[in-house]
């Protein structure tokens, strides 16, 4: 995957650690539960790879 990916938001919801997570470049935003940022980042290329989100659009 060639996209950048930033983490935007850390929360709680439910008990479980949630990040928002988005694609620079994009206003793609992937929410995923993770434990701690690497994970959350790992998860959502996992999810971009998945969705076909390969590289980041120019602005």
């Amino acid at each position: 995957m060639n996209a950048e990916l930033e983490i935007i938001e850390d929360y709680i919801q439910h008990g479980t650690r949630r990040f928002r997570v988005r694609v620079k470049g994009t206003k793609y935003i992937i929410n995923v539960r993770a434990e701690n940022a690497e994970e959350a980042i790992n998860k959502a290329k996992k999810m971009a790879e998945k969705l076909g989100i390969r590289k980041a659009t120019q602005k």
